[in-house]
């Protein structure tokens, strides 16, 4: 009949049609397609999270882990160029033609071969550090004239300057490069982390004509523990490549922020 219809054992019910399908192999041979699409989907997924789970526990490029759930964040501050000032004589004094006529006979003019620089003056170290509140550079400290920015001649410049032709530079590198070794040095402490200590410690340090980091002083503290942790990391800074200006070695100061944060 056409409405009949026909099972066909397959292969498995063959082989055990007159043995006990209780058997293990029986079971094993039927349950085969599903094992191997579940062992395939695990696999997978396993594989699949062990690639994308390190990237999405990875810090940011301004953090460094110091072990645990705790970092170290390093962040330097984009300080403004000084502005310079204009000077403007004060109005001359008036006088009485009689006077001026007789100060012009009487007086022989005198002849002088050099020009006195304006008497402008550029923030050092220690106006930074005596500097009060959030402001580090307070704009009453920025001006300057060029030759305290450039130096004069034969004049010798002791006081670190801000700005120079050539930056010093660290291991061949900028300031991100003393931000890194910064980063992998500095520690957090376990004292710190377990009273929930935390917050920026600003300080400055100046790199002196052979290239050594000196001066190292704090602006603006959190606690004696990053405050001290902070100042012995700078302080143990490798040498630079020194600052020039005119072809000779001079004292740059420098501005660094170091955050301290724990989640």
């Amino acid at each position: 009949m056409k409405g009949n219809k026909i099972n066909i054992p397959d292969f498995d019910d063959l082989i055990f049609e007159s043995r006990n399908r209780d058997y293990g192999a029986y079971q094993l041979r039927k349950k085969y397609k599903s094992a191997v699409i579940q062992g395939l989907i695990i696999s997978t997924f396993i594989g699949f999270s062990a690639v994308v789970f390190p990237f999405l526990i990875r810090p940011t490029s301004d953090q460094v882990h110091m072990g645990g759930n705790r970092y170290v964040s390093v962040n330097f501050e984009n300080l403004a160029l000084p502005v310079e000032e204009l000077y403007l004589p004060p109005p001359p004094t008036s006088h009485k033609p009689g006077f001026i006529n007789e100060a012009i006979n009487n007086t022989a003019p005198v002849i002088v071969d050099t020009i006195s620089p304006l008497e402008e003056t550029l923030a050092s170290a220690q106006e930074i550090l005596t500097s009060s509140g959030d402001t580090l550079l307070n704009e009453n400290l920025m001006g300057y004239d060029e030759n305290l920015l450039y130096g004069n001649g034969g004049t010798e410049l002791t006081d670190p300057l801000f700005i120079v032709e050539v930056m010093p530079s660290f291991r061949g590198g900028d300031e991100k490069k003393f931000r890194d070794w910064v980063q992998n040095r500095a520690l957090y402490p376990e004292e710190a982390v377990n009273n929930k200590i935390k917050g920026t410690v600003i300080l400055t340090f100046v790199v002196e004509k052979d290239g050594s980091v000196s001066d190292v002083n704090i602006v603006r503290g959190v606690h004696p523990l990053l405050d001290n942790e902070a100042l012995k990391v700078v302080s143990e800074s490798p040498k630079w490549s020194p600052g020039l200006q005119r072809g000779q070695p001079v004292r740059v100061i420098f501005i660094i922020p170091i955050i301290f944060s724990s989640n």
